[in-house]
Parts: C-alpha cells; structure tokens; sequence
C-alpha cells in the first residue's frame, strides 16, 4: 500500500527494507544473499534497513552450540566486523525481530508479525517470504507500509518435505506449496524466483539474476596444469545429495575435501566409511575463497537446490564443477565449466575430464554474479533508479 502521512507519522522512511528469514553467523543462503542485498544498497547510497531474526539463548545453543551473543547489539557489532573482510561496502542500520529455532524443522521461525516489525520503506524486499509468514497472524498487503514489496524466494520447500520421512509427504508438499503461494498473493507485490525450479501455485515468478558471490572469488589465481583437489561445500543434509558425494569418491578412488557442517554429518561419516570413501571431513568456513586456491573441481550433486551460492563461487573463482543435470542448476549450463551428469558413471566422466582439462577463464560468470550489479538490477525493479 502506497505510504501515507498518517501511516508514518514520526518515523523516517527508508529507501530500501530488506528482511531476511536466517542471518550471520549461520551459513545458508537467505543469510548471505540479504545481507549482501542490504549492505550494497548503502553502498550505492541508498537508505536502507535491515530486519534480521534475534535468536535468544536456548535457539543460539540448539542452532550453533553456543549462545554467540549476549544481545542483538553484539551480532550487528559481530556483523560488522565480518563485512570488513569483505571490502569497502557500507554497513546498513539494522533492526531485530523476535524468532525462535526450531530443530524439527531445521528453520528460524518467526515469532512475531515480520512485516508489521519492518520500518516504513519505498520498496521493501523480502528474502524467502513464504517463510517470513510462518507466524500464524502476518499482516497483508495493506498493512505493510512499504509503497512496493519484492519477494525473493530461493528455497525448495516441496522437495525437502518429500524427501523428510514425514507421513505423506507429497500430500503435505502440495498443501505447502499452495499456503506459500497464497501467502505471496497476499502479500508480494513482485514475486522473483532465483532459477526456473521453482515454482508455486497460482503465482507468476520471473526468474531474475540478483545474486551475485564474494568477491574474493573474482580474485583467486586460475587454475594451472598443477592443481588438483577436489572439494564439495554446503550443508551436512542427506537432501544435499551426500549418498551421491560418497558414492562419486568411491567409486573414483579419489580423495575429496568436504567443507561444511550440518544436522546429518554423523550418519554422513558412517556411510562414507561403509562405502569406502576417501572423504576428508572440514568445518565450516565463511572465507573459503581464501582456501579454494588448491582446488581444480566441485562435486556439488545435490538436487535440492534452487541455485546454488556455492556452484557460483567455484565458477566465479575459474574452478570446475560437476553437477546433476536437474532443473535447479538449469541456469548453470550457461558457463563451460559446469558439467553435468544424469547418473553415477556420467559424474565420473566428468570427473576425470575436469582432472584433465584446464578450466576455460571465468569471464561470463564474473561478470554475470558480480554483487553490485545484481543490486542495481533490484534497484531497477524497485522503480528506484533515478537515483542511482
């Protein structure tokens, strides 16, 4: 709804209001992808706000293992700091709003009405916002105070749900895909989705690049005839496609690195000895484009993802990769590097082929996932440009 006079009295109206369902220091999508949204906004000179999930104590143990902060001022301070790594990008304000981890569902959920929480904004950008509704009373359109909201959605809730265990799950997925659907109808003015996997009922969602990776990425030496690891990056979940990494390595007789952590990382251990898999087991890492320097390949065979932030890196940073050939990666075929498999034997053809081919230079994926031209093409689709 159009901002009014009454509707925001006494309070300043920011350019951009970014929301984000997860944030820093835990390492998913929506995480990186606000933040970066947020910070080059400001950097392009934008008023922006961010509004990020405050986890209290019992959420921060049961998420990280740890309470990280004592408050929400002490996360933006650690957030801060971490940005400067980054480059000279500029911090935006930020603001909490109350949420809760929830390990059954291995989600931050909402324990207030985020829309309502947000300042009043000219465009307000949600990432994930069908998840951003999971608080059972989340006001509509009307009551946002924003003159046009973006949605973001990057998440394949309809696969998780079917591949879960939960009594029938393809039943609950649709019933799920069709409250999301619902709740962007009501709520989004242009829905966006990150690649043409994913889809919801009822919803018309162009698929629009407005992502982009670190750019430490863009500055890694290429490849040369000596390099030679190989490495997989993400989420210790058996819907990442681990079976497959485990398989991949056995069956190639080859070592990889695995960089990561997650719920599954035990039973994901067991098996990889069980199949003989030479899988050398690392943490987390927030900074891997510092490290990705030894490495020549990417396994990445999950199917679960929408578009992948790790796929990009490696591409951006001139490595390998070799993927299943699935509607989520669909945009990656657009860059040499990224080879694709239907089954088992094709991922080890490309395998020995990336182990023996030096990539082609990263010139197409450098310039399509740079990070602030993905925020002027938000700022495009906000209408907001004349001020750029």
């Amino acid at each position: 709804m159009p901002l009014s006079g009454e509707r925001t009295k006494g309070q300043e109206i920011h350019d951009f209001a970014v929301l984000t369902s997860a944030a820093l220091p835990w390492m998913t999508g929506p995480s990186f992808i606000s933040l970066w949204h947020a910070c080059g906004l400001a950097t392009l000179g934008y008023r922006v706000v961010y509004v990020l999930p405050w986890l209290d104590e019992v959420s921060q143990q049961r998420l990280w293992g740890e309470a990280r902060f004592v408050d929400f001022d002490e996360q933006v301070d650690w957030l801060r700091t971490e940005l400067e790594a980054f480059g000279p990008y500029k911090f935006p304000e930020c603001l909490p709003y109350r949420a809760r981890f929830v390990a059954g569902m291995g989600s931050i959920v909402p324990m207030e009405d985020v829309y309502r929480a947000a300042p009043p904004a000219r465009c307000l950008i949600a990432s994930e916002p069908e998840h951003l509704c999971w608080y059972p009373i989340t006001t509509g359109r009307r009551g946002i105070r924003a003159d046009k909201t973006i949605g973001l959605s990057m998440t394949d809730y309809e696969t998780y749900i079917r591949m879960s265990g939960l009594p029938f799950p393809n039943s609950l997925a649709r019933l799920v895909s069709f409250l999301h659907g619902r709740a962007l109808r009501l709520r989004i003015d242009l829905p966006l989705s990150l690649s043409p996997a994913l889809t919801l009922p009822g919803i018309t969602m162009p698929v629009e690049r407005v992502t982009g990776v670190m750019p430490g990425y863009a500055q890694v030496p290429l490849v040369t005839q000596e390099t030679e690891g190989i490495y997989f990056l993400g989420a210790f979940l058996w819907e990442k496609g681990l079976d497959d990494l485990a398989r991949i390595a056995a069956r190639a007789k080859r070592p990889i690195d695995v960089i990561g952590g997650g719920r599954d990382e035990a039973e994901f251990r067991t098996f990889a000895r069980e199949e003989g898999a030479d899988l050398r087991f690392f943490g987390p890492n927030r900074r891997f484009w510092s490290d990705i320097g030894r490495y020549r390949v990417m396994v990445n065979p999950s199917r679960s993802e929408i578009l992948c932030t790790a796929t990009a890196d490696a591409l951006v940073a001139g490595r390998h990769v070799i993927l299943p050939d699935c509607p989520g990666n669909l945009p990656y075929k657009a860059y040499p590097n990224a080879h694709f498999y239907t089954e088992l034997g094709g991922a080890l053809e490309a395998l020995e082929y990336a182990l023996t081919t030096v990539p082609e230079p990263p010139i197409a994926a450098r310039e399509d996932f740079d990070w602030m031209s993905a925020c002027r093409r938000l700022v495009h689709l906000a209408g907001l440009e004349s001020e750029d």
